[in-house]
């Protein structure tokens, strides 16, 4: 990226010296807490008032725990080793000038939870823990501006949203921003982005016309990384606000809050005046060259005063730079220097025609790590593993965090396919033995996706993005592998991305239809029931079955609305279904997404009690995944379900998991015996060794057996001899619309 950085100038290196000063002073800090104190006479506040009740419930929680995020520049924040600082901190000093209050801040986490803090700060939109709700004022409402790269022609002049019409725009991707700037203008190409660094960057490559997003926390981040190359031109009637949120089991610390904020009121000057940037002054670049005269002699003053000498300045001088270069915690260069990097080899490979390869790590299971043993733990992980790394990926090679639990390697040399293969095995054999950190043990296995130059692309963004799309097959198809990318895998991918943007629609452009599929009682061969199968019409690839497209839908979310039309149009079909079948039962598959937001399924239960159609004729086809470690939300969704007399089943039965107590511990009508088992049925005795226990426990357990893909006579009789009750598959009966069935 040619982001352009003043960090030349002798204010820019008093600026860094500071910096490098008060982070050392601040090491081995207690936790931060924020004390009452008196008011500052230019606030024109006065105490509050508050209720008896208020005011006894002040004094017996005197100190509340307060969790804040600590790299949102400027809302709330924490350099290395440095206390939280930003508009929610400044924000929480008046609360507690107004209220008595003492706030104690912790670090915020995604699953924070009321037990831990009662109040979290820099709540967007609905990003909310559960068990929080919002106060009834937010503390801060800030516009979203619109930014370009100082070379793009719309540049020329301040800007309004209607000129980005059919243009590109970057947007951050966990808000409400896209969809009102498709509403508001017309033809506009979303680009959803994680972080501000990545829009600066699209930008300055011609990726994308323009970046829209909130004007105090862009406007921060381009002066504090001396951003030049990038401007912002115009601002928009989008405003974004920011709430605190209070755990909904306190009810009166929330009544004592909404007090306060609706007293100190939406954006006060006092904090906003400490943090909000403008605009560089065509006078600065004088200014600063007067102010630096004045600043080297201040500085010689400095060192004195400290006993420094020049070496000291210039080690300060490097430990910023390595700062802003480097991951914090691993040591390794961050996505500035690794973009820096990669461009200068991709440069020398050109000039002296040679391959490079680019190699994309992540760890397979390190959200597990972090949830069970805490992110201090997670944190000595990616340390460790970045030193294993290093073992194998030796100089000049490059080493880089990518962000996260990934890390992106360079191979600069012998970087044929063969040697890339061979390093991606090394790295899986060092990872390999556990991990031991406070004296316990912790296994780590990595995916791996390997792009090639030329081979594959001649550009930086490409070679990442192909990597990155091998690493996903990896990923997907078991993890713990490595996968060198290939053309047919863009495609596949391209395609995957292509139809996740349809599937959005597909409700209510219509194109969602049900097919039914018999399945039949081997003792009198009468169709007992019927398993509703979604298809997907799609308007250029025909007719799609749910292996296309389920696991689009969950990724995306789109798998709760796909759940709320097969639940309407089963009840549709119903009593056509009754008329031509007598009373079967319809079996609808349910995603265990859908039973993390169980409403559309409640709402489906009422649906049957008010058309007064028995819950006896439905069953749900679950996987065994689900009731595992199942959640108390769907424990009692389950009850709810037998409460109603739905039935459950256990699809693809044996293909995922090998314990079985879930089997006892919930109340199993059905267990699907998976196609896989019954293929070979006729010619392989394991298939049929399987068959016979399952269908042997199902007895025991006094659970019916449902075999699925039964395709001849030989293997039904097979099944029929076992002890199988029921028969489902292309023997038998196709798939069909309901006016062919």
């Amino acid at each position: 990226m040619r982001l352009n950085r003043s960090t030349t100038s002798s204010f820019s290196m008093i600026k860094q010296c500071f910096l490098l000063i008060a982070t050392c002073l601040s090491l081995s800090l207690p936790a931060q807490e924020i004390l009452p104190g008196s008011l500052y006479a230019a606030d024109n506040l006065q105490r509050l008032q508050f209720s008896a009740q208020e005011s006894d419930w002040i004094k017996q929680h005197r100190n509340i725990r307060v969790a804040v995020r600590n790299g949102w520049m400027p809302i709330e924040f924490q350099l290395e080793n440095q206390k939280h600082k930003g508009v929610s901190i400044q924000y929480l000093q008046k609360i507690s000038q107004l209220t008595g209050l003492k706030f104690t801040l912790v670090d915020y986490h995604d699953n924070i939870t009321s037990n831990e803090v009662p109040l979290v700060t820099g709540i967007r939109g609905k990003h909310m823990p559960t068990g929080f709700s919002l106060l009834a004022t937010p503390y801060l409402e800030t516009p979203n501006a619109i930014y370009v790269a100082s070379h793009n022609k719309l540049y020329q002049s301040e800007i309004q949203l209607a000129q980005l019409s059919h243009k590109t725009v970057a947007v951050f991707r966990n808000g409400p921003l896209s969809q009102k700037l498709r509403e508001l203008i017309p033809g506009v190409k979303i680009k959803l982005v994680d972080i501000a660094d990545e829009a600066f960057e699209y930008l300055d490559a011609g990726l994308v016309d323009a970046y829209v997003g909130n004007e105090l926390v862009l406007d921060y981040h381009l002066d504090f990384h001396k951003i030049k190359a990038i401007r912002k031109s115009g601002i928009t009637a989008i405003t974004s606000t920011v709430f605190m949120a209070a755990s909904d089991t306190d009810p009166m610390l929330r009544s004592i809050l909404n007090k306060a904020t609706l007293q100190i009121g939406i954006n006060p000057p006092d904090i906003l005046e400490v943090w909000r940037r403008v605009p560089e002054n065509p006078l600065t670049p004088y200014l600063v060259s007067a102010l630096s005269f004045f600043a080297v002699l201040l500085l010689i003053q400095l060192l004195k005063l400290y006993q420094a000498n020049k070496k000291q300045a210039v080690a300060a001088q490097h430990a910023i730079w390595f700062q802003a270069n480097h991951d914090f915690l691993t040591k390794l260069p961050n996505r500035f220097q690794l973009k820096h990097e990669l461009d200068q080899a991709l440069q020398a490979a050109t000039h002296h025609p040679n391959k490079l390869g680019v190699m994309i790590i992540d760890l397979d299971n390190f959200k597990e790590i972090n949830d069970t043993a805490g992110h201090a733990v997670g944190d000595e992980v990616l340390i460790k593993v970045a030193a294993r790394i290093q073992s194998i990926i030796l100089l000049p090679n490059l080493t880089a965090r990518f962000g996260g639990d990934e890390f992106l390697i360079v191979i600069q040399q012998e970087a044929s396919e063969e040697r890339l293969r061979q390093l991606c095995a090394q790295l899986m054999t060092a990872m390999a033995p556990p991990f031991t950190i406070q004296q316990k043990s912790f296994v780590v296995s990595i995916s791996i996706g390997v792009s090639l130059f030329p081979d594959n692309s001649l550009q930086a963004e490409e070679l990442i993005m192909f990597a990155d799309q091998a690493l996903y097959q990896a990923k997907r198809t078991g993890k713990n592998k490595f996968i060198l990318f290939n053309e047919g895998m863009h495609d596949a991918f391209t395609k995957k991305t292509h139809l996740s943007n349809e599937l959005r629609y597909a409700v209510q452009k219509n194109q969602l239809h049900l097919q039914y599929q018999p399945i039949f009682n081997l003792t009198d061969l009468r169709c007992e029931k019927v398993e509703a199968l979604l298809r997907w019409q799609h308007p250029e690839f025909g007719t799609l079955s749910p292996e296309v497209f389920i696991s689009i839908a969950e990724e995306n979310g789109y798998i709760i609305e796909l759940g709320e039309w097969v639940f309407q149009q089963t009840i549709r079909d119903f009593e056509q279904i009754k008329q031509r079948f007598g009373p079967v039962e319809i079996c609808i598959n349910i995603s265990p997404l859908q039973f993390s937001q169980s409403a559309p399924i409640h709402h489906f239960i009422s649906s049957l009690a008010a058309r007064s159609i028995s819950g006896d004729h439905f069953c749900f086809e679950i996987t065994e995944g689900l009731l595992l470690e199942p959640s108390s939300n769907v424990v009692e969704t389950l009850n709810s379900m037998h409460e109603h007399g739905i039935k459950l089943a256990i699809d693809d039965f044996g293909t995922g998991y090998s314990s079985l107590a879930y089997l006892n511990k919930f109340k199993i009508d059905y267990v699907k015996i998976d196609k896989s088992f019954i293929k070979n049925i006729t010619v392989n005795l394991n298939d049929q060794a399987l068959c016979k226990t399952i269908i042997f426990m199902g007895k025991q357990l006094n659970i019916r057996l449902i075999a699925e893909g039964v395709e001849t006579l030989e293997q039904e009789h097979i099944l029929k001899e076992m002890g199988c009750q029921y028969s489902q598959g292309y023997y038998r009966a196709r798939p069909s619309d309901l006016e062919d069935l």
